[in-house]
């Protein structure tokens, strides 16, 4: 079974309605696990899902059980004022991560290449079935992920400009 994984707090279960059709067509065509790490358990209405409590001693490794990272956001004020640190969670670890192509997202993930953007419910759908069936496409994009995050997010990529702050 495929991981399809969402991490967060209660405040931001909501984002996951936005893309809960594509999830419940999906789980009728493939064998996949909807797993959700958070503070509270939503209850999605699907067959194949999974909650995990969140717990600060275990994040990391639960979250490297998924196989495929999901960021969906409404495309409102408040989204688009989100830092993106979920799709940077994801991406650190090697998990290709897909999320909606809103605020910060699209400034963090280069699509198809270090991640996958989303517009509408139906792209959803299709990007999720594609890396459902494509593990080579899944290892590649975290792959790519993990290096662009080492490159521009890391500590030692962000050393100079500590640095520099310490001159002032």
């Amino acid at each position: 079974s495929v991981v399809l994984g969402w991490t967060g707090t209660h405040s931001t279960i909501g984002y996951l309605h936005e893309i809960l059709p594509a999830l419940q067509s999906l789980e009728k065509k493939f064998s996949i696990t909807v797993r959700v790490i958070s503070n509270k358990n939503p209850g999605l209405p699907l067959s194949s899902y999974e909650y995990i409590p969140w717990k600060k001693a275990t994040e990391v490794i639960d979250l490297i059980a998924f196989d495929i990272g999901i960021m969906p956001l409404a495309d409102d004020e408040w989204a688009k004022g989100k830092c993106g640190f979920k799709a940077l969670q994801y991406m650190a670890l090697g998990i290709p991560c897909i999320a909606s192509a809103v605020g910060a997202n699209i400034d963090i993930i280069q699509n198809n290449s270090t991640g996958i953007l989303c517009r509408s419910e139906s792209e959803w759908r299709s990007n999720l079935e594609k890396l459902i069936v494509d593990s080579a496409w899944r290892k590649s994009l975290g792959v790519n992920a993990r290096a662009f995050v080492a490159a521009n997010y890391s500590v030692v990529s962000n050393s100079s400009n500590f640095l520099s702050l310490t001159k002032l």
